[in-house]
């Protein structure tokens, strides 16, 4: 087990990152659009996406763990930053490399919860809009029967 496998996994991850965020963006415009159809499509989409980048991920830990088993390190958890931290000697030629992967994954993880949070936003905004709508259709006396959860 080298760290070239756990480079290969990273550099994996960026890429599932990356059609994470595309899917992501898709499926805000699909929202902002109305288009119910094209987000139905973007959610099956997302899902695929979603299993692999679970997939990657446990492919990751699974890795760093035999790596840390061949080693001898102790990590508290099987993160980079730790191997990083804990085997540095061991891995000198690839430090940047795993390094410059791990910036680009954080970075792409936080495009990824900033688009989650307008995804929300907007979501909740859509949900209301429909409520209001449902409310001025039924009327003021059925608010009872609007209030339920959209």
């Amino acid at each position: 087990m080298n760290a070239q496998l756990l480079i290969n996994s990273l550099t994996q991850q960026d890429n599932n990152l990356d059609d994470l965020i595309e899917v992501l963006e898709e499926e805000k415009f699909a929202i902002v659009q109305n288009d119910y159809n094209a987000l139905e499509q973007v959610i099956l989409k997302e899902q695929k996406v979603l299993k692999t980048v679970e997939r990657e991920e446990s492919n990751r830990v699974k890795i760093i763990k035999e790596i840390a088993g061949l080693y001898s390190l102790e990590l508290l958890s099987p993160t980079v930053d730790n191997l990083l931290k804990h085997g540095k000697s061991y891995f000198v030629n690839e430090a940047s490399e795993l390094n410059k992967l791990r910036n680009s994954i954080k970075v792409k993880l936080g495009k990824i919860s900033q688009t989650n949070s307008h995804l929300k936003t907007v979501i909740e905004f859509s949900r209301n809009m429909i409520k209001e709508t449902v409310l001025m259709l039924v009327g003021p006396d059925k608010h009872k029967l609007v209030n339920k959860r959209v």
